[in-house]
C-alpha cells in the first residue's frame, strides 16, 4: 500500500511521538523532523522583544519555568508559541508535499485544526493520546528533565497538568474534525505501536 508523503504524528510531550516517528521514518526510508527542533530554529533567529511568544523562557531556567508559572499561564504560553510558529511549520509540511521528498514530522505543536485545515493531498496525520496515567508515568521516569527544579514536586505537577490538557484537548479536537487517532496502552511496545500507526494510516 502506498503511504502518503507526508505523515503528521501530533500530542502531548512525552507521550512517545519521537520514538514512534523515528521508527515510522526507518520502516517507509523516510526523512524525520521534530517541530521543536522547528521552534528552536525559529528562536535563533528572532528575540524575546521580536517575538516574545516565541521566547517564553527567556532568562530563566526552564524548571524554574514551570515552577514559578500556574498550569494557566503554560498553557497559553505555549498555544502562543504554537499560533506562531505554525507558519514555518506549515511551510515544511507544503514543501515536502510538493517536492521536497517523503517525510515524518513530530510534535506538539501540531494542532489539528490546523492540520485539518491544510487540505492537502499526500498529507496524513496521526494523534496520540493515552490516559492521564501514563503520562504521569513517562514524566516522573524522565528524572533527568525535572531533577535540580527548586521544587521537583511542583514542577512535575505543572508539567502533567499542562500535558493532561493538550492530550484531552487534542483527543476531543481530533475525534471532533475525524482525524485519525492512535490510543497509546502501557502494555504496548515501540514496534507494536509502529504496525498500529501503519495500519491505522
Amino acid at each position: 500500500m502506498r503511504q502518503p508523503s507526508v505523515i503528521l504524528i501530533g500530542g502531548a510531550p512525552m507521550i512517545g511521538k519521537t520514538t514512534t516517528a523515528r521508527r515510522l521514518a526507518a520502516r517507509l526510508d523516510y526523512g524525520m523532523m521534530s517541530t521543536d527542533d522547528a521552534g528552536q530554529s525559529i528562536r535563533a533567529v528572532t528575540t524575546p522583544e521580536s517575538h516574545p511568544e516565541l521566547h517564553p523562557m527567556s532568562g530563566i531556567d526552564y524548571r524554574e519555568y514551570y515552577v514559578s508559572r500556574s498550569t494557566e499561564r503554560l498553557i497559553q504560553d505555549a498555544e502562543n508559541q504554537h499560533l506562531a510558529a505554525w507558519p514555518a511549520v506549515e511551510s515544511v509540511i507544503r514543501s515536502h508535499a510538493d517536492w521536497a521528498g517523503p517525510i515524518v514530522i513530530e510534535g506538539w505543536a501540531l494542532m489539528p485544526e490546523a492540520v485539518a485545515g491544510l487540505n492537502l493531498r499526500g498529507v496524513a496525520s496521526l494523534w496520540m493520546v493515552a490516559d492521564d496515567s501514563l503520562l504521569e508515568q513517562r514524566i516522573r521516569a524522565n528524572e533527568d528533565f525535572w531533577r535540580g527544579a527548586s521544587d521537583e514536586e511542583l514542577m512535575i505537577r505543572r508539567y502533567l497538568e499542562r500535558s493532561m490538557w493538550h492530550n484531552n484537548r487534542t483527543r476531543a479536537r481530533a475525534e471532533q474534525l475525524g482525524l485519525k487517532v492512535v490510543y497509546l496502552e502501557p502494555e504496548t511496545s515501540s514496534d507494536e505501536l509502529c504496525d498500529l500507526c501503519l495500519r491505522t494510516l
